[in-house]
């Protein structure tokens, strides 16, 4: 017996297009233009509003932020739909030996002074960190925080990098091509960690490395932040306090861009915020595009898209508009029982009136 030996075949916009005129009675090459437009914008309100069925759990997304000193408004990523945890995160920073290989007071990328800077003299350089031979560390995450003349933007190729022996690298994690600001932290989580002695950061593409601070954390320590409601903010009546730790935020779920207010506002240069957020769905493309689906759920996606495609296309019977609507909600139905974490629930009812 032969079987394909593959699994999690994809779709493209066209194919669920397709299968939705087909359930609606179509042939799908009879479809005009104006008809598969009005298609793909019903499979974008499809899973535009999935978001508002329940959290999709492929669509949780972790941000790690680094939090500036008397700053209180941190921007998430367009597309961010709901905050899940806000943790506030410490970390250790071992002690190690700094190496530049392109010049520049490499002493101060480790000084715990964001005001100072190393700035390389030729372009694609690195700059490493020896632990000791007897001391490896296994980094949790790792911070840069560039510095970029006049306190503007740039855009560098940036690669994290360990080695056991100092010669031969190994890559880490490639950034790829990023906008980096002046003084603004970019946090990396590693994961898995390597248990090493040697770490660096390497620039390409013809840029010059120039950074405040070069982190490398480990044994991060992290506290949940309790949330706040738009009143309970609001009637804060000293929003500007200052401390060394904040313990609750505010999601303010802004257009496009929503927005964590934190107090007390951070006065640690050095520390983070994890934030887990839920995510919208990518937008539908261009028909050969793919969608950002699990398998799961395209019997769901599809059926709900057979609906609404047979709301407005011509002369679709009631009955099968009736019997689409059925599926959709079938299909639906099953997809959300299946996602969920399966984690154990426990009840711990409280009897303390009981056993005085």
């Amino acid at each position: 017996m032969a079987y394909s030996d593959t699994y999690g075949q994809v779709y493209n916009v066209q194919v669920l297009i397709d299968h939705g005129a087909r359930r609606c009675g179509k042939l799908a090459e009879e479809l005009t233009s104006e008809q598969l437009l009005s298609a793909r914008q019903s499979l974008g309100f499809v899973l535009s509003n999935l978001i508002n069925i329940g959290i999709q759990y492929w669509a949780i997304k972790k941000e790690v932020i680094g939090l500036t000193a008397d700053k209180y408004i941190y921007t998430l990523p367009t597309g961010s739909n709901d905050v899940l945890n806000a943790l506030y995160r410490t970390m250790n920073r071992p002690n190690g030996s700094y190496t530049t290989s392109a010049g520049g007071t490499v002493a101060n990328v480790a000084d715990n002074d964001i005001d100072t800077y190393c700035q390389q003299t030729s372009a694609n350089g690195n700059i490493s960190v020896n632990f000791g031979t007897d001391n490896p560390v296994y980094a949790g995450s790792i911070g840069l925080m560039p510095y970029v003349s006049g306190g503007g933007s740039a855009t560098w190729a940036l690669t994290l990098e360990y080695s056991v022996d100092g010669i031969t690298w190994n890559t880490l994690d490639d950034l790829g091509t990023v906008v980096v600001t002046d003084k603004q932290w970019i946090w990396t989580d590693i994961d898995p960690g390597q248990s090493v002695q040697y770490y660096r950061v390497r620039i390409s593409g013809g840029s010059t490395l120039a950074l405040r601070e070069f982190y490398v954390g480990n044994n991060s320590r992290e506290i949940t932040m309790s949330r706040l409601n738009r009143d309970d903010y609001t009637n804060l009546p000293n929003k500007n306090f200052t401390a060394n730790q904040p313990y609750q935020f505010w999601f303010n779920r802004t257009v496009p861009n929503p927005e964590i207010y934190l107090w007390p506002t951070p006065s640690d240069p050095f520390v983070q915020m994890t934030v887990w957020y839920s995510k919208q769905i990518m937008d539908v493309g261009d028909l050969t595009d793919e969608l950002q689906i699990p398998q799961r759920w395209y019997m769901a996606v599809v059926s709900m898209l057979a609906h609404q495609m047979s709301l407005e296309l011509p002369q679709v019977d009631m009955a099968r508009v009736q019997y689409l609507e059925a599926q959709a909600e079938k299909y639906l139905a099953l997809a959300e029982v299946e996602e969920r974490d399966k984690s154990p629930i426990y009840f711990a009812p409280n009897i303390s009136p009981y056993t005085r």
